[in-house]
């Protein structure tokens, strides 16, 4: 089981039996279900943490202990999969919580011992190096695409690159997505409408109807990457 939730995570899969049987020997297995907690905020962390099956959220508290959404890992994407993006080998306070989107799968590699391999293997170091490094920078376009845009613009963010997406959840789901109120959300959509931007079809499908305008007043907008 430690060895089939190994390989189905990108980095892993394609290593050598001898890095795999390394990892394996370290490797502990945790199931969660749907809106089950692998950690909170502000808890003791001491292992890597990575989705082989599922998927989950990753979130924290804002000052007003409001959620703040800071990204999915789904094992359904060809992202990375490692979860919790870890500064150093040492046990560490978890700056988010992990919730369960679905019934999901964790491998689990303690911190201690996976630095002692990453130090005498270097097809590890790098398959763990290479999960490190799409997380950071996961989490470092969420929050430059927070800081920088505004509630319509990431509204219009997602219109124009997931419209798909958007039409297929609940609009709650979206505003949790963006970090902006549900009402926000239906005032922003309300008023593109006005503006001729976009429109609903006969099953009240939000579409552009607009399409030069639109990219004109938001084709600027790059990708924050957090799911």
């Amino acid at each position: 089981m430690k060895e089939k939730a190994l390989r189905s995570i990108g980095a892993f899969a394609n290593i050598s039996e001898g890095s795999l049987e390394s990892l394996e020997a370290i490797t502990k297995l945790r199931y969660i279900e749907k809106n089950g907690i692998l950690h909170y905020e502000g808890e003791y962390i001491e292992s890597a943490y990575f989705l082989a099956r599922g998927k989950v959220e990753v979130y924290e508290m804002d000052k007003n202990d409001n959620e703040l959404f800071l990204c999915y890992v789904d094992s359904h994407l060809s992202d990375g999969r490692l979860i919790n993006a870890f500064g150093t080998f040492a046990p560490y306070e978890a700056n988010a919580s992990v919730r369960g989107v679905e019934p999901s799968e964790i491998v689990l590699l303690d911190l201690q011992q996976l630095h002692q391999l990453v130090t005498k293997n270097i097809e590890i170091s790098n398959a763990i190096l290479s999960e490190v490094m799409n997380r950071m920078i996961t989490f470092k376009n969420f929050i430059n695409f927070n800081e920088i845009y505004d509630s319509t613009s990431r509204v219009a963010y997602i219109l124009g690159t997931s419209l798909k997406y958007f039409n297929q959840v609940q609009r709650q789901t979206i505003a949790h997505e963006l970090n902006i109120k549900l009402e926000t959300l239906s005032r922003i959509l309300q008023k593109m409408m006005t503006q001729g931007l976009i429109a609903k079809d006969e099953h009240g499908d939000v579409y552009i109807k607009d399409k030069q305008a639109f990219e004109a007043l938001y084709g600027g907008i790059k990708s924050c990457d957090v799911s």
